[in-house]
């Protein structure tokens, strides 16, 4: 905690400025000094030296002189350098220098500006002065500098013999705030006692607000001690402070007691909250204990650290716990425990080797229980109370110079607190090789495809551990997830999936009729399990059931396929020859692909089991079953795969001449940043050869003011209905249907069946909003974020505020549309507004809001009111409906120094 004053004690080293005047400048040093600054002339006992003189000074362009210490006993470590605009008076008789109009002292580091200054060697004293002018004005009153610190005061006197000294009117600032001293006294000890003392950070002459005292002694690299101190308010003293004060005063970090915030819930009580303690353990670590207590019962602990090595690493580490009473009643003892992990570190250093951590994790009901806002801060880590899915990653990286090796190793964490299912990577390794090309340069010519052959080899390994138990039950529609905690952690870690995959992928290219570029290539995959499924018959033969056994044991799975891919570009230019528009292009890729894998669930490689039904209506019935169902890395595909593959890729722009008249001004226009579509084709499939065809198009319109992307998904097969009956419990229509092998075009239905679509506009109104946020992406990409912090800042703009851009509007529009055969469409559109506007350059207001058209109702809604009051801020934040209705209204100092100088009122979502 620092010092509200007085903190670092540069008056010290002006007191010590002072002393060493007084040792060096006795009155024979200074005669001799002055008689060889004057070029050894004679100099009359009382005799004054004008600034402009060419008689007497020897450079008279000069009003600097300097004087050097001449004997090595003095104090003087440096050549002390001293001017006036008006006049140096020296008197030897009455052994008194004078220095007049903008005198100015100085020596080293430290410096001493005055109207007027006067050394008297009889009384060992030095005083300092200013002056007003004709319009009453502050003019020349002495300015102390040391270094960048600034000290302002109406008048000095020091005695250079005792080391006393008096100060009349001092101003300071100290870090965040302005220290007023109306006089301060120094002894011998160099302690400073001060009278009438004052404390703002507000940088007015007339501050809006203060903090008085009467009386204050300052102890070098100590401590300061106040007598009664009080808040006063434009000039208004009030009842806020108490009858002492005691303010450590070291020039570094120190740890302090941090003061709670109050307040009262219906639910909870009273409170005191976020009170605890600054551990300053030392220059690289610092932590934040905080704590939470109602009067209604229930409490939270908050741990925060933040630990920096310069040049090596950064990050912090949080842990939250809350024990939170589940309703009002007092007789009611149930509560509710949760949790919340967060961690980040980020590697500062480039080498071989790095190190990163990016842990986001919280029990499913945290975000349910504890109120968590909607912005995004450092406290918050990407958790608010909307968050679904969490997910974290820890990771080591190792790249070994001079080889195409390096490796990884991670652990991961993802989490739906809707579902409550967590899957859990513990760990995930991975070894690279990166292309090889083993016969480069054998065969004489670079652009050979035996040159070009290259090689890859990567390993996986893994051990998964979920809490997803699987589709078993009466309800086989969804999925089981069983609870995760410290007494299930261990069954769900000896139950884990656990394997390793190594891939070898194999590849070349070379030129095929001038234009196309064919891509060949072989893919060799192995996996490694230790353990396998083993399918079968009940054999108490229980209506027909089919069991799994387990058998542990080494098993290697391999698969290979084959694939080969063509691809061009084509150009397509069509020039205008009137008009503004002068050409338009069109940029098609095309790409076909081949593809092929064999059927791994024929018997010769052993990696299926066939079970045949042997009674009832189904006897004689097959049912083929992977040995490796479920595990980590799966086990090869069922059916021989020949497939066929077409993309279309097109990019549509035009050259327009600018509105400016000028030579070569043309500019060029996008009308499709992107359209295209893909599809394949499986020629060895007994049915249902062609796939979904999926299209995708991106454009920005008006001048880049409207981003559109459009995807969509067209079914190209016949669906038949079989029957339909209605729900009876809410009189929904229920289908019976099924798809033919049979293509809609041949059945007078089109070219199929749009089965899913989704369109998204978006735009910011504003064109100074626009560019940035423009700058924002660009910033985010080229930051160190990690890709989940860089997309959650992408999708979410409005995180970053700018003051300096009058409003902003954003304005995003989602339609999503579905269809299955004769099913109803369903079909969700939202619309999402977010912004802020400045009513004034000092009222701010922020909102977010939106509408669901599926639900026909608003979307959680945040209006923020900000009111700049210079050394004050005043902010109501407010959610007036919903769930999480709240408010906070809050005028505080803005200076972090005195962050709990403030006025409260909250009213919490707990309350609802």
């Amino acid at each position: 905690m620092e010092s509200c004053g007085f903190s670092k004690y540069s008056l010290l080293c002006f007191f010590w400025f002072f002393i060493s005047i007084g040792y060096a400048q006795n009155p024979e040093k200074n005669i001799n000094s002055s008689k060889e600054l004057l070029g050894k002339q004679t100099i009359a006992a009382d005799t004054t030296i004008n600034s402009d003189s060419t008689t007497i000074v020897t450079d008279s362009s000069s009003t600097d002189s300097a004087i050097t210490p001449p004997a090595p006993d003095s104090d003087i470590e440096t050549t002390i350098n001293y001017s006036a605009r008006d006049s140096i008076n020296f008197s030897v008789d009455s052994k008194i220098v004078k220095l007049y109009g903008d005198a100015k002292i100085d020596y080293g580091a430290i410096k001493l500006e005055a109207n007027h200054i006067v050394i008297d060697y009889n009384k060992n004293t030095l005083t300092a002065h200013g002056r007003k002018d004709s319009l009453g004005r502050k003019v020349g009153y002495p300015i102390f500098k040391n270094g960048t610190e600034v000290y302002e005061t109406k008048d000095i006197t020091y005695n250079f013999k005792t080391g006393r000294a008096r100060i009349t009117e001092v101003v300071t600032q100290q870090g965040e705030g302005y220290l007023h001293g109306e006089t301060v006294f120094k002894n011998s000890r160099n302690e400073l006692f001060s009278i009438n003392n004052s404390y703002t950070t507000c940088d007015l002459a007339e501050p809006h607000y203060r903090i008085r005292a009467k009386r204050t002694k300052a102890i070098p690299d100590d401590k300061i001690v106040s007598g009664p101190f009080h808040l006063e308010i434009n000039d208004v003293p009030t009842p806020l402070g108490f009858f002492f004060g005691m303010f450590p005063a070291k020039n570094e970090a120190s740890s302090g007691i941090i003061i709670p915030t109050y307040g009262e819930e219906r639910r909870r009580g009273f409170f005191l909250r976020g009170g605890g303690y600054f551990f300053d353990i030392n220059e690289y670590v610092k932590a934040t204990l905080r704590g939470d207590i109602y009067s209604k019962g229930g409490h939270g602990l908050d741990l925060n650290t933040v630990y920096k090595k310069r040049y090596s690493y950064n990050g912090n580490f949080n842990f939250t716990y809350t024990k939170l009473k589940a309703s009002d009643n007092i007789e009611d003892k149930s509560s509710s425990n949760d949790y919340r992990l967060t961690w980040s570190h980020s590697p500062e250093s480039k080498g071989t080797s790095r190190f990163s951590a990016s842990v986001n994790a919280a029990t499913s009901t945290y975000n349910q229980n504890n109120y968590l806002g909607f912005d995004v801060d450092q406290s918050n880590q990407r958790l608010n109370n909307f968050t679904r899915k969490l997910s974290s990653n820890i990771s080591y990286s190792k790249t070994f110079q001079g080889t195409p090796f390096s490796m990884g190793l991670s652990m991961r964490h993802n989490q739906d607190v809707s579902t409550r299912q967590v899957d859990l990577l513990l760990p995930s390794l991975t070894f690279n090789m990166a292309n090889v090309y083993p016969f480069r340069g054998k065969s004489g010519s670079s652009n050979s495809w035996i040159d070009k052959i290259n090689v890859r080899y990567t390993l996986a390994g893994t051990n998964e551990v979920t809490n997803n138990l699987g589709r078993i039950g009466s309800d086989a529609s969804q999925d089981s997830i069983a609870p995760l905690n410290f007494d299930t952690f261990g069954t769900f870690l000896k139950n884990s999936e656990k394997g390793f995959k190594h891939t070898v992928p194999l590849s070349t290219s070379f030129k095929v009729f001038k234009y196309f570029t064919a891509t060949p290539s072989i893919s060799y995959e192995e996996k490694w399990y230790f353990e396998k499924l083993l399918w079968g018959l009940d054999p108490d033969n229980v209506n027909n059931a089919i069991v799994i056994d387990t058998l542990n044991g080494f098993n290697r799975v391999y698969s290979y396929s084959l694939s080969t891919g063509f691809n061009t570009r084509l150009y397509g230019t069509h020039f205008f020859k009137k008009g503004r528009i002068k050409a338009i292009r069109h940029v098609m890729n095309p790409s076909l692909s081949f593809s092929y894998r064999p059927d791994f669930s024929d018997e010769k490689y052993g990696y299926f089991d066939r079970v045949v039904i042997q009674e009832g209506e189904r006897a004689g019935e097959e049912i083929v079953k992977s040995k490796y169902q479920g595990f980590v890395y799966g086990g090869p595909s069922i059916g021989e795969s020949g497939s066929i593959g077409l993309s279309i890729n097109n990019t549509l722009e035009m050259k327009v001449d600018s509105k400016k008249d000028t030579v070569d001004q043309a500019v060029k226009v996008p009308i499709l940043n992107n359209f295209g579509l893909s599809t394949s084709y499986n020629i060895v499939a007994d049915s249902f050869k062609l796939s979904n065809i999926s299209l995708r198009a991106n454009t920005s319109v008006f001048n880049k003011k409207l981003n559109i992307n459009v995807n969509g998904s067209i079914n190209p097969y016949v669906w038949i209905l079989d029957s339909t009956t209605v729900n009876s419990r809410d009189q929904s229509t229920i289908y019976y249907q099924h798809r033919i092998d049979r293509y809609t075009w041949n059945n007078g239905q089109g070219i199929g069946q749009l089965s899913s679509a989704s369109i998204a506009l978006s735009t910011n109104l504003s064109a100074r909003g626009r560019e940035k946020d423009a700058k924002t992406t660009d910033r985010i990409n080229d930051s160190g974020l990690n890709e989940q912090d860089k997309q959650f800042l992408l999708n979410d703009p409005s995180t970053y505020v700018d003051f300096s851009i009058p409003w902003n509007l954003r304005v995003n529009y989602s339609l999503n549309y579905s269809k299955q055969g004769f099913k109803d469409a369903l079909i969700t559109q939202t619309l999402r507004l977010s912004g802020d506007f400045s009513l004034t350059d000092k009222w701010k207001v922020t909102f977010n809001t939106g509408y669901d058209f599926e639900k026909k109702d608003v979307t959680p809604t945040t209006l923020g009111i900000s009111r700049d009051l210079h050394c004050w801020e005043m902010n109501l934040n407010w959610t007036p409906f919903g769930a999480y209705t709240n408010y906070n209204f809050v005028i505080r100092v803005k200076s972090s120094l005195l962050q709990d100088l403030k006025l409260n009122r909250t009213r919490s979502f707990y309350d609802n």
